[in-house]
Order: C-alpha cells, then sequence, then structure tokens
C-alpha cells in the first residue's frame, strides 16, 4: 500500500535520476533519452504512475478489484468450457479488467511528461490525472459488467459450441444515402475458438451477434449481442421465421442492453439488425451495474425499451446492487398493474413478479437462474404440440 505523497517521492527519485544524466534531453520540444539510459528511466517513470493511482485513486481500485477478479474468474471458465484461445474485447476494456492500476495509470503518461517539462506544475498534475480516470470508470466499470453477465450465462448454459460470423465488406462512398442490398445468406456461423465481444466501427455492413453458442443444457443455439451500432445495408432475404420491427418503432438501444435470441438452427439467428429493421428478441437483459442506477428516468427508458421492443421471455434487469422495493413497483407495466390491483384485493401481491424482471444478482452467477429457466421454459413450451394439432 502507498504511503502518504509517496507519489512524490517517487518524483524525485526521477528528477534526481535525470539530473545525474545530461546525457537526457527534455524540452518543450524536444526529448532525448539515450538507449544506454532509457530502461532505467522508464522504470521509474512507471513508478510514479503506479504510486499516484494506489494513493490517489485508491478508491476506484477497491471498486474495480472484485469485478475484476470474478471477470477473470468466468474468463477462464468459459476459455476452459469451449477450449479457446481467446476472449476478446476492445483493448482498454480488457487492460481495465485485467490489470484496473496499469489502465488507470496509463492516461498519466503525457501529464506526466509535461510537469517534467514544466509546462504544468504538482497541482495542474494532479488536477488532470485525476479527471480522466474518474470521469472514465463509471463506463468501463459498467461495460466489465455487462461482459461478466453474458460470460456468466455462457457458462450457466453449459456451451459447448462456439461461432463467428463475418460480413461482407462495403463501398462506405457508395452507401451513402442510399439502401445496398446484400443476401443474408452470406451471414454464415462458423464454428471458431475465438470468442469475440464486437468492437467494431460505429457503422457496419450489418450488425450481427457478437458470438452464437450452443448449449447442452437447453440443447438450442442462442446469439448474444451488445453495443448494436449502425448497419449501412438491407438484408434482402431476412429469416423469415423471426419476427422484424422497423428500426423507426423502437426505442433507442444503450450498451447496458444484451439482445438474447434463441434457435434450434443457428443461421436463423445470425442476423440482429440491418439499415430498416431489427429482429424482435427472446430475451432482454439490462446490466447494472453502478450504485443506484435505479432513478425515475433510467426505470421509464427501461419500460419504453421493453414495450416496444417486445422481448419473448421479457426483459430481465441484472442490478449487482439492491434494489428498493418501489423500483419493483415503478418497473410494472401497465399490464402487470392491472393484475397486481386485482391481486392486492385478495391481498396476494408481490411486486416482485412482473413482465419485467429484477434480479439482484452481484457477482453471483446462481442469481442468474431465472433468465436460464425462462429460456429452458420456452424451449420446453415450444417443443410441445399446439391446441390446434
Amino acid at each position: 500500500m502507498s504511503q502518504p505523497n509517496s507519489w512524490h517521492q517517487a518524483y524525485k527519485k526521477l528528477s534526481d535520476f535525470v539530473t545525474e544524466h545530461p546525457e537526457i534531453e527534455i524540452g518543450a520540444s524536444r526529448i532525448k533519452m539515450p538507449e544506454s539510459v532509457r530502461t532505467e528511466f522508464y522504470q521509474l517513470f512507471n513508478a510514479i504512475k503506479t504510486e499516484f493511482v494506489e494513493q490517489k485513486l485508491a478508491d476506484l481500485l477497491n471498486e474495480a478489484r472484485p469485478l475484476s477478479e470474478e471477470y477473470i474468474k468466468v474468463e477462464g471458465e468459459v476459455i476452459k468450457l469451449l477450449e479457446l484461445e481467446e476472449i476478446s474485447s476492445a483493448i482498454r476494456l480488457h487492460r481495465f479488467l485485467h490489470d484496473t492500476t496499469d489502465a488507470l495509470a496509463r492516461v498519466l503518461y503525457d501529464p506526466l511528461f509535461d510537469l517534467l517539462k514544466g509546462k504544468i506544475d504538482i497541482d495542474t498534475f494532479e488536477e488532470v490525472s485525476l479527471k480522466e480516470p474518474r470521469d472514465s470508470f463509471g463506463y468501463f466499470y459498467q461495460s466489465g459488467y455487462v461482459r461478466w453477465v453474458a460470460l456468466s450465462l455462457v457458462k450457466l448454459l453449459e456451451a459447448d459450441k462456439s461461432f463467428q460470423i463475418g460480413t461482407p465488406a462495403f463501398d462506405r462512398e457508395k452507401v451513402i444515402g442510399e439502401a445496398v442490398s446484400f443476401e443474408k445468406s452470406a451471414l454464415v456461423p462458423e464454428e471458431s475458438k475465438r470468442l469475440i465481444f464486437k468492437h467494431e466501427p460505429s457503422s457496419v455492413t450489418f450488425i450481427v451477434p457478437d458470438f452464437i453458442i450452443h448449449s447442452v443444457r437447453v440443447n438450442q443455439f442462442f446469439a448474444i449481442r451488445q453495443e448494436i451500432g449502425k448497419a449501412v445495408a438491407v438484408a434482402s432475404n431476412p429469416s423469415a421465421k423471426r419476427e422484424w420491427y422497423s428500426l423507426d418503432s423502437i426505442a433507442a438501444l444503450y450498451p447496458d442492453q444484451t439482445l438474447i435470441y434463441m434457435d434450434d438452427n443457428p443461421e436463423e439467428i445470425s442476423l440482429v439488425a440491418d439499415r430498416e429493421r431489427i429482429c424482435r428478441p427472446d430475451l432482454v437483459i439490462e446490466c447494472k451495474g453502478e450504485k443506484g442506477w435505479y432513478g425515475e428516468e433510467t426505470l421509464e427508458r427501461i419500460k419504453l425499451q421493453h414495450n416496444t421492443l417486445k422481448p419473448i421471455m421479457g426483459t430481465y434487469v441484472v442490478s449487482r446492487d439492491t434494489v428498493p422495493e418501489q423500483a419493483y413497483k415503478n418497473l410494472m407495466t401497465e399490464e402487470s398493474a392491472e393484475q397486481t390491483l386485482e391481486q392486492e384485493k385478495l391481498e396476494q401481491v408481490d411486486v416482485r413478479q412482473a413482465d419485467i424482471h429484477i434480479l439482484e444478482v452481484g457477482f453471483d452467477q446462481s442469481n442468474l437462474e431465472p433468465i436460464v429457466n425462462a429460456l429452458m421454459q420456452q424451449e420446453n413450451e415450444g417443443k410441445q404440440p399446439s391446441k390446434e394439432q
């Protein structure tokens, strides 16, 4: 654990080192670092960044530690389960989850050189170096929790195969302002030893699943998609088996959401959205890693998205934090509220039973079982003969 002002002491060591080695030149517009001193310089340089983070951002490190530990654990379990070569996320998120200290310290590189150059003083360095880590921490923590939930479901579903889907390339200049059509048949799921959370540019040909898995437990294929961007092409032959919505008819999608699709044929769920439409999900997960997320505005947004996407098996809000009873009441749809009024008359109401389900999960994977049970129930009901048969 760092001692008070330990980063100042580390900075003095670096300053003294630079003074003792006049061959090092650190000027306003020029840096000269001979190879003979480079290694030791950067050891001292990096020690300052680490000491600063451990001293000044200890609260963030303590908050991130359980997430990092649990994510690394489930990542290893899924890699073993599917015999994967890797699980890939955006590099900055990967660093945050695997080495939070290093991830937070990296943003100090430029400010620390500005301090050495005399462009800023100690107080300005601290102010600048604290702002970005604190501003970005919530985003990376939330993104990490979303990934943890997804991998935990892969484990609970007892996946035995994983698939990736490539998308056809497009001429960016050609598609501006016009709807270029591609055959959806080009989206063929291929078995893969890499599980990739898409970290693609904002515009792509089609929106496809991050990955598809086969579940031994449910004996179905599941497509999982997070962080939906914008598609530029139109699929000429979207699955006739699935239901599709116009993008204009649904509420805006947020990174908190995970869309889940289930089918006995992976090709039927190889397309999530194109330029004009989105496939109706079987189930939606809203991941809430931040504390106190249940403000009125957030609850109303969840209800709006649920009511426009109409996921077949409902929306599940996965919360790291304990949720007050009032939030359960506020998330009820009108239909659920009407049922509740009838139940209240019979004094049998339970506000935790609604179209939108809240799961207080924390980091306990077993608390995600209601989602798996809902998927299993849907599969069992799907195999039952209809009343008309």
